[in-house]
């Protein structure tokens, strides 16, 4: 039997409230993305959410917090696009190399989200002790780039990628990955369009292959080639 919905004046006011909170995240969303984060402005946050600036302030504890809200989601979201790049019919090598496809992905289906996975914390140096959201933060990216590190090592022990140190690999790539789709907000001259970011993205991942892979899996000439085909998620 289907579930009910629960019509309880409690249960409407916690759907209402999630709405509103939604509403406010998306329009959070557009202006930080369109503005930045000092520019950006509560009042205008309120009015295209349609809620008055004092419902912001209720649902989140300043203009930091709704930002660092907007972080975690988009980490959340894209942890989840990470999980496709463990399809059980891709080879270990291949796990590895679906990652790329997983942000190429993940930029093109979630361009405002993606803004927010570089994470910088706002107004700040960097991330601080004292700051539960922070720590949960820092504890999803470091989540993020561990699991990525173990495809890694599930690759060599597999004999398919050579030995590396899988930790500084992974930082380097989630900090490669997240460069080349940044290039699509510089200037003039210096950004890229989208399709250029997919060219650039797809030419990362053949020279990751190309590097990564062993012997055993390598030409007479010395290249890998099809015989690990760059996979893409599902």
């Amino acid at each position: 039997m289907a579930d009910t919905l629960d019509t309880s004046a409690a249960a409407r006011g916690e759907r209402r409230r999630a709405r509103t909170r939604t509403a406010i995240m998306d329009a959070a969303e557009e202006v930080f993305r369109r503005d930045g984060y000092e520019p950006a402005r509560i009042e205008e946050i309120a009015e295209r959410a349609d809620v008055s600036v004092g419902s912001i302030y209720t649902h989140f504890e300043n203009k930091r917090g709704l930002y660092l809200t907007l972080v975690e989601r988009s980490l959340v979201l894209f942890g989840e696009y990470m999980l496709r790049s463990e399809d059980p019919s891709f080879t270990p090598l291949q796990r590895v190399l679906a990652g790329g496809d997983a942000y190429l992905r993940f930029h093109q289906e979630h361009p405002g989200a993606f803004q927010f996975l570089a994470f910088r914390a706002p107004g700040v140096a960097g991330l601080t002790d004292d700051d539960a959201l922070e720590a949960r933060i820092r504890d999803q990216v470091g989540g993020l780039l561990e699991r990525f590190a173990q495809n890694i090592d599930a690759a060599i022990a597999a004999g398919e990628a050579r030995p590396v140190d899988s930790a500084r690999l992974a930082r380097y790539l989630w900090g490669a990955w997240n460069g080349v789709i940044g290039l699509r907000l510089q200037p003039d001259g210096l950004r890229l369009s989208d399709a250029e970011i997919t060219e650039t993205l797809e030419l990362a991942r053949w020279l990751l292959r190309e590097g990564l892979a062993t012997g055993a899996l390598r030409g007479p000439d010395g290249a890998v080639d099809d015989r690990v085909p760059l996979p893409r998620i599902r």
